[in-house]
């Protein structure tokens, strides 16, 4: 059976390979659009993918420089997940960001009671805003008094704080399946096959807060040159794990080539250009034809 046992980390530049040789993967927070919202989600991401797919006009464009490895070990080492494609606009998009919402107001159920109980019986939404919030949820508030019983606000609480834990390692993984790229060109997300690394207990960081100004966090975030964590949140691996590496012109080869016999004692790895990769691919490869191409994806 024919299957893509592959997948690659793409950066942008020579530099940036030979950090990730030295310290391993860092994690930084990436753009994404999701239900009309701008969000940061905190990721190292990887393109299951052959090498044809890869450059300008093709699926992926994300640099110039790869470091492939075998995907099925690969995903186990990292723990890795495939990404959630959800179809834009869609009622599962609806659903994905309504159970998110949903569950953060139940979370603070004791605060609304002690609120309450201080301002003499009034009623909480009247002096604080919540957006979005759906009718259930307020309905919920609007029930909380001085006499509702604390073991049960806590019940409600630690199923919420479940809930919650849960639709935020969700969203993590969610993806649209078309976006819009900085040149404001639409495509199939979806062709790129994407895997990431999460660390669940990150945040995903919103543009706007919830009374809708703008979050000073994600204005922090992203100003801040990547990456953004190099401490924590750290993939490392062994030089024996990596299948090869591209570059992208025939002078790297020689230079990476250099960096590690500098570096790393009695180390050795395949490099060579991308475009060499493609040809040995296509020999290697002969029944992959352009019929079997991705959809396009462009709009």
């Amino acid at each position: 059976m024919k299957e893509i046992n592959q997948i690659i980390h793409l950066t942008e530049s020579l530099e940036v390979v030979k950090s990730i040789l030295r310290h391993g993967f860092f994690t930084s927070y990436t753009k994404e659009s999701f239900h009309g919202n701008n969000i940061l989600i905190p990721m190292i991401s990887f393109a299951n993918i052959l090498f044809r797919d890869i450059g300008k006009d093709q699926v992926v464009d994300y640099g110039k420089y790869g470091i492939v490895f075998e995907r099925d070990s690969i995903v186990e080492k990292f723990d890795l997940n495939p990404v959630f494609y959800v179809k834009n606009h869609s009622e599962l998009e609806t659903t994905f960001k309504n159970n998110f919402e949903n569950s953060i107001v139940p979370q603070i159920l004791d605060f609304i009671k002690d609120f309450q109980s201080d301002t003499g019986g009034k009623n909480f939404l009247d002096h604080i805003k919540i957006t979005p919030l759906r009718d259930e949820i307020r309905a919920l508030v609007d029930s909380v008094d001085n006499h509702m019983n604390d073991a049960f606000i806590d019940s409600i609480k630690k199923i919420f704080e479940r809930y919650y834990s849960n639709s935020l390692k969700q969203v993590l993984l969610l993806k649209p399946y078309r976006v819009q790229n900085k040149n404001g060109e639409r495509r199939v997300a979806y062709n790129e096959r994407e895997w990431r690394k999460s660390f669940f207990e990150l945040a995903y960081i919103s543009e706007l807060n919830p009374n809708g100004k703008p979050n000073p966090a994600y204005s922090r975030w992203v100003n801040t040159p990547k990456p953004h964590f190099t401490d924590r949140y750290v993939l490392d691996f062994d030089f024996n794990d990596i299948q090869c590496i591209y570059v992208d012109t025939p002078n790297e080869i020689q230079e990476l080539q250099h960096f590690i016999a500098d570096n790393f004692k009695n180390k050795s790895i395949e490099i060579n250009t991308l475009e060499a990769f493609k040809k040995r691919e296509n020999t290697e490869r002969p029944d992959v034809g352009e019929s079997d191409h991705y959809p396009s994806s462009q709009e």
